[in-house]
């Protein structure tokens, strides 16, 4: 159970309350209105693209309604920080605060179930980790809060569980999905819920974080571009060693200059890539299963190929846009030039698919040959 006990200590801690959420006003506002009016709805859907403040606006959430003492600062309501709730939550030790996520699965009573790789979340961390505590009375405070993260990943047998304690938490317990893609949840869930929106930010917005956390302003406009208004995503993609941007610039030129006599080549260098940028992704989110990380590193390269191609799409309809890859005009017009605007969404959908296979945990080299021989296989090429 020490185990455990450090990996929720990771996901609780929360160093700042709900008015400092980054660019979210909107979400932000429809919260403390709630709150103001006393009613705070018991089921919630924090709904938009990963890495743009739905799980830190949650833990701020769950501190404000586990706080014993709320207090009232410029029309807006925070944790006063100083009860026995607060200081429990800010060691990362609230026993009324529970994080919910698929990696659980490895802390369960149940031997055979941890030795599982989990892709979905399972219906035994619903029942396991949600069911059975949601009808306990809480510990500290005078309610409960259940985090769900990644509740795409619910499966619909997960889901009908839920059903249930969505519609009528026992006590007072409120239940918060963290979700990337609604559509994957089923509208008995939905209709369950209040769906809060969290949008993406500005490119401007990232920019300034990311210099003034020490980014060079060229690498920081790049990431902005790059992830879509994921300021997390963004902030993740700066850190890793060796350089993500330095890979990706590479990667940017070999694509450029790609042969089908390069092909195999390159599916082996794009390999071999990803497994050093996993070693350091498993640096950067140590309790993130390792399954999980490779996914990541090798769709971030399929991400550099829709990009750029995109980018080469625009270039082709002269269109004045933002490039992505503003750093490698020159490689983006040669790509332009190889590929007609038809072929550049032909290849972005066998991009998307290559993903797709990723996720089923195809064998990557094969996918990333396959991948690699469409991309030079042009089809249409300008003269």
């Amino acid at each position: 159970m020490k185990r455990n006990t450090r990996y929720e200590i990771r996901f609780t801690r929360c160093e700042m309350n709900l008015t400092e959420i980054f660019c979210q006003d909107r979400a932000v506002d429809s919260l403390q209105r709630a709150f103001a009016a006393g009613k705070v709805p018991h089921a919630l859907i924090f709904a938009g693209p990963p890495g743009v403040g739905k799980f830190t606006a949650a833990k701020c959430w769950a501190e404000l309604l586990l706080c014993a003492s709320p207090i009232k600062k410029d029309n807006a309501f925070i944790h006063c920080g100083k009860c026995p709730s607060c200081m429990a939550f800010e060691s990362g030790s609230h026993p009324d605060f529970h994080h919910i996520y698929k990696e659980l699965l490895r802390f369960s009573r149940d031997t055979e179930n941890r030795k599982r790789t989990p892709i979905d979340l399972p219906i035994d961390v619903v029942r396991e980790f949600v069911l059975e505590k949601v009808s306990i009375k809480p510990n500290l405070s005078a309610s409960k809060v259940f985090v769900i993260s990644e509740s795409e990943r619910l499966n619909t047998a997960s889901q009908n569980a839920l059903l249930k304690v969505l519609e009528e938490p026992p006590g007072r317990s409120f239940i918060i999905l963290l979700c990337t893609k609604l559509d994957n949840l089923l509208p008995t869930t939905k209709s369950r819920c209040q769906i809060i929106q969290f949008g993406s930010l500005s490119d401007e917005k990232i920019i300034a974080h990311l210099v003034a956390g020490g980014i060079n302003r060229e690498q920081a406009k790049f990431w902005a571009g790059f992830t879509e208004g994921s300021i997390g995503q963004a902030e993740l993609f700066s850190q890793l060693e060796p350089s993500f941007y330095d890979i990706k610039k590479q990667a940017v030129r070999r694509f450029a200059d790609l042969k089908i006599t390069d092909a195999v080549d390159f599916a082996q260098w794009i390999s071999s890539t990803a497994s050093g940028l996993t070693e350091s992704l498993e640096k950067l989110r140590p309790d993130t299963s390792k399954s999980d990380i490779n996914r990541q590193t090798k769709k971030a390269f399929v991400q550099i190929f829709v990009s750029v191609l995109s980018d080469a799409m625009r270039a082709g309809l002269a269109d004045n846009g933002k490039i992505v890859h503003f750093d490698q005009a020159d490689c983006v017009g040669k790509l332009a030039q190889r590929y007609d605007c038809r072929r550049c969404a032909d290849l972005i959908e066998a991009c998307f698919e290559t993903g797709r296979f990723i996720d089923a945990s195809v064998n990557e080299k094969l996918l990333f040959e396959h991948l690699l021989l469409s991309l030079t296989n042009s089809g249409t090429i300008r003269a």
